[in-house]
């Protein structure tokens, strides 16, 4: 089981207001950390002051698609919390705002509106870049930090239809495995986190899936990212984890392994031989 308290820890959340974010909101508030809850719609992020638990939520309305915006908000949340110690890259558009029903009705790459990929790889692969960038002056100086990015089953990166989302939950699958080797060493560490199959948010519309019993819950993000941010999980960098895989009833370290495999499934295909890898 996951035990640890959060006292102290500051952790910023994007996508805070539904969904999986609302749900790792709820986890790390209970466990008494203090969380900058990002996103777009404001009057959303209101109904997050409600909950309940020993830490304490800021909304922090901002626009991911603003390049300024996206990088202001670890200083944003520093000088209102007075610290940083995590983010969790979780905002995503889907392709329901290019055609509700594309689960059924599949979008062919060549129908995908130029202003619709670009949106999507903006908040999907780019936001969350220059989040992480503008943190990691603060979080590197400290000695400990946490990235955690929400991603995707590689089915769905390259799944037929699912031109422009795929692909952009791709390029962060990949950010996230580049990042967890730049910090080596540094006390920060990243992480991927995801639920382990279609989730049962907004970002799958009804008229997609129909029967929302049948999809993960959002809850299974809860225990795995109160243990990503805790101490208990230094040292663990460059991992995905899928909520559907915790085991509860084990303590943290174990569960992780249980659930873990390497960020961006490098074994997956021939490995190009570059000269600094070449054996003496």
């Amino acid at each position: 089981m996951t035990d640890q308290q959060l006292d102290g820890k500051i952790v910023v959340v994007t996508g805070a207001a539904g969904g999986l974010g609302k749900a790792m909101v709820e986890a790390l508030v209970a466990k008494g950390a203090k969380v900058a809850a990002v996103d777009v719609v404001a009057p959303r992020l209101e109904t997050l002051t409600d909950i309940e638990g020993p830490g304490e939520v800021m909304p922090l309305a901002a626009d991911l698609r603003d390049p300024a915006a996206c990088s202001a908000i670890a200083t944003r949340t520093i000088d209102a919390l007075g610290g940083l110690h995590g983010v969790v890259n979780n905002a995503g558009v889907g392709l329901s705002t290019i055609r509700e029903n594309y689960y059924v009705d599949n979008i062919k790459f060549w129908d995908v509106p130029e202003e619709r990929w670009q949106a999507i790889f903006e908040v999907n692969a780019r936001a969350p870049f220059l989040i992480s960038k503008g943190a990691m002056p603060h979080l590197l100086e400290q000695g400990w930090g946490r990235i955690v990015n929400v991603t995707t089953s590689m089915d769905t990166m390259i799944r037929r239809g699912w031109t422009p989302y795929g692909p952009s939950k791709g390029a962060l699958e990949a950010q996230s495995a580049c990042w967890s080797k730049d910090c080596e060493g540094s006390g920060v560490t990243v992480n991927v986190l995801v639920p382990g199959g279609p989730a049962n948010t907004g970002m799958v519309p009804a008229a997609s899936s129909p029967d929302r019993d049948a999809m993960v819950q959002p809850e299974v993000m809860k225990a795995p990212i109160c243990w990503l941010m805790s101490d208990d999980s230094d040292g663990f960098n460059g991992n995905r984890l899928t909520g559907t895989g915790w085991d509860k009833g084990l303590p943290g370290h174990a569960a992780a392994d249980k659930a873990a495999a390497p960020a961006a499934w490098p074994g997956a295909g021939q490995q190009s031989v570059w000269p600094d890898l070449k054996p003496n």
